[in-house]
């Protein structure tokens, strides 16, 4: 099964296929960054009652539990940390994808693609 994605995914980029491969990526992008926060920061807003008799059980917290506000913030950081660790994995998994394709097809590092076609070179 290996063999057949490399098979698939290690062939030379067309346009088309390029411009499939970002759209899905930018609709996922959207999703993930986008709709998910938004998502959490809703529900918690909806189940503020719940959040503050769950914070009582938490050690350290007073009996009447958290206020609002520190529900907020906690709500925000939730929000912010599912948001940049969705982009850290995103950019991570492209990075380590493309150095693993770069040594499966013996491909160099950067190239110029441009060399000798530019008068200044």
């Amino acid at each position: 099964m290996r063999d057949r994605v490399y098979k698939y995914t290690d062939r030379p980029m067309t346009w088309t296929r390029a411009i499939l491969i970002g759209l899905l990526i930018w609709v996922v992008s959207i999703i993930v960054l986008g709709q998910v926060p938004s998502l959490i920061i809703y529900k918690a807003d909806q189940e503020i009652a719940a959040l503050i008799e769950f914070s009582k059980s938490i050690p350290g917290v007073n009996e009447r539990g958290l206020n609002t506000t520190q529900i907020q913030i906690i709500r925000d950081i939730v929000a912010n940390g599912v948001q940049m660790g969705a982009l850290t994995v995103m950019l991570g998994g492209a990075y380590f994808w493309q150095k693993s394709k770069q040594r499966r097809t013996g491909a160099k590092g950067l190239q110029d693609p441009v060399k000798g076609y530019m008068s200044g070179k």
